[in-house]
């Protein structure tokens, strides 16, 4: 069987039912935060926005796809995001409450808003949910008027009255963001996504990428220097994310800024994010391609392939082969078809780290799976 078609079938069979059927909170509505390896729901006591939001996209691209079993449980799973996250009186989103839904940590999260508007994105494509782009449009107005920054891009982190944390800074956010608006844009039409797109393209070439390394900044001071502990630390994965991200760019826009940066951060990422003594992506590397932190999480794998797909997709069909060797360590070092199930995180030398399924990882698995399926499989 084709890489490409092994993979999809692994989202299809085993990805999709664990966010429809295990997953999903049938007793309190909204999604657990992780599961054992008997693929029950471990007691952590909360459940963060950035997981209920990931897991109605796996159920809502599925669904998209054609598969649209998940839809009891986004249909769930919305109402539940809607009734116990959304602040009506400050407006946005709560990062994190109970079980059963009464808050717990009621601060504003950059990053968790953005998948709001991500998730929102494929609800409406997927199933029409009411107001979800209404409530996509309030979204984005309220992390404008509250979260936007004077030295540009947004602050990360604010209290329940949109109080803003200023001292530190990361690109990770504002990435989740350009997907999040160019999937809204995918799903409307309104050009008001692809201009905010737009902004954030050009924060990435202002800000965040390193024309002299050609590396991805990740960690950054209030007025977008690079931090002084942690600026030297990049990640590969979000590397190669980036170049996947600048393609869907190139793509929905026609506009060309970014592809010389998006073309040095692949070779980037090939030359410097594969650790010579494994063969596998580090979690961190300086910017000279040194490794910083060598354990493996599978999150990086998924993004290397969508690289390389949409690479296969902008002409360069030599990478393909460089997908199919990506699948195939992925089910060599992470994936468990015949258990229902994955390994988060590996030591340097192979060894599982985490054995338990956050549930924020099926969202890497399920749209990395797509997106080989939908480029490679058949070539």
């Amino acid at each position: 069987m084709p890489a490409p078609t092994q993979y999809r079938d692994f989202a299809a069979n085993v990805v999709l039912p664990l966010c429809r059927d295990r997953f999903f909170d049938a007793a309190h509505g909204g999604f657990h935060e992780r599961l054992d390896l008997a693929r029950d729901p471990l007691p952590v006591g909360h459940k963060r926005l950035l997981v209920q939001c990931r897991q109605l996209y796996v159920l809502s691209h599925a669904a998209v796809l054609g598969d649209a079993s998940g839809h009891a449980a986004a249909e769930a799973g919305y109402a539940f995001l809607r009734r116990h996250y959304h602040d009506r009186r400050q407006g946005g989103w709560f990062f994190k409450v109970s079980p059963e839904g009464k808050p717990l940590d009621t601060s504003k999260d950059l990053y968790g808003h953005a998948f709001v508007l991500f998730a929102l994105a494929w609800l409406h494509r997927a199933f029409g949910a009411p107001d979800a782009i209404m409530l996509a449009r309030d979204t984005m107005d309220v992390l404008q008027r509250r979260l936007a920054a004077p030295s540009g891009g947004f602050w990360e982190q604010a209290s329940e009255d949109w109080q803003p944390e200023t001292g530190y800074r990361r690109q990770n956010p504002h990435m989740h963001l350009l997907e999040a608006t160019l999937a809204l844009f995918e799903a409307t039409g309104e050009a008001s996504w692809l201009e905010a797109a737009a902004a954030l393209v050009a924060l990435f070439r202002e800000r965040f990428y390193d024309a002299a390394t050609a590396t991805l900044g990740e960690h950054f001071a209030r007025d977008w220097s690079p931090d002084p502990h942690r600026g030297n630390a990049v990640e590969p994965g979000h590397h190669f994310e980036w170049v996947w991200l600048l393609h869907a760019w190139r793509r929905l826009s026609g506009r060309a800024e970014a592809d010389e940066p998006a073309e040095q951060l692949f070779q980037t990422a090939l030359r410097h994010g594969f650790d010579p003594a494994t063969g596998g992506i580090p979690d961190e590397i300086a910017r000279d391609g040194s490794v910083l932190q060598g354990t493996r999480r599978i999150w990086p794998v998924t993004e290397a392939i969508k690289a390389h797909a949409a690479r296969v997709e902008a002409g360069h069909a030599e990478d393909a082969a460089g997908a199919d060797r990506l699948i195939g360590h992925l089910f060599r070092d992470f994936l468990r078809p015949a258990e229902s199930r994955w390994i988060e995180r590996l030591a340097r030398d192979g060894a599982p780290l985490q054995t338990d399924l956050p549930g924020s990882t099926p969202y890497h698995l399920f749209q990395a799976a797509a997106e080989a399926a939908r480029v490679l499989a058949g070539r």
